[in-house]
């Protein structure tokens, strides 16, 4: 799907999933450089490089104050994947709590580690998580250093991506999941910043 296609495509698709949620889409000078860069990544536009430097085959991990619309922005591209059956706009979402909550419950815990460790997907509110029970490493750990670290050797193996949403910048990043992790952070992804004033956005 060319460029002009997926910015009609999206603009009409926005407008439908805000109108459900009672708001209204729009698109100004807090968003408006975000959703362009967004539609140029999903399209595969080459300008997403040669103009803005980013990689199309890097995940994004976009990130900005909470209720600007992150997590609805990357909905919204699930959602034309789907209704249009365009299969390579499509990847699994979660939350990331909900991962820690499965590794909670799970008897098999690695499993569940290697089950998110693989294959394109989406980790939603990434540093929201608590961290997760394990009495093999003195009752708690932050499972999602473990996920990132396996998710870096299958993008740079199989160029696996990963697209992440959060509330933080990279230093937090770092001060959440070490210097290892921040370091495959710039490896693995486009970063894409998102901050509105006013009215939340999601």
């Amino acid at each position: 799907m060319n460029l002009i296609t997926l910015k009609k495509i999206f603009n009409r698709e926005a407008k439908i999933l805000y109108a459900e949620r009672n708001k209204v889409f729009t698109v100004d000078s807090d968003n408006k450089n975000f959703l362009k860069l967004l539609c140029k990544y999903f399209a595969k536009d080459l300008s997403f490089e040669t103009e803005h430097g980013g990689s199309l085959n890097k995940g994004l991990f976009i990130y900005g104050n909470p209720g600007s619309g992150k997590t609805t922005s990357l909905d919204i591209i699930r959602n034309i994947s789907l209704k249009y059956n365009i299969r390579q706009l499509w990847f699994p979402k979660i939350e990331a709590y909900e991962v820690v909550n499965k590794y909670n419950m799970d008897k098999n815990k690695d499993s569940v580690i290697i089950n998110y460790s693989k294959g394109n997907f989406m980790f939603d509110d990434i540093g929201g998580e608590h961290s997760a029970n394990n009495i093999h490493v003195f009752g708690k750990e932050d499972i999602f250093i473990r996920i990132f670290l396996s998710r870096y050797n299958e993008f740079v193996n199989k160029g696996t991506k990963t697209y992440i949403t959060s509330n933080l910048p990279m230093p937090a990043i770092k001060k959440r999941y070490g210097e290892r992790v921040e370091d495959r952070f710039y490896e693995m992804f486009n970063l894409l910043e998102l901050n509105v004033t006013g009215e939340g956005r999601r």
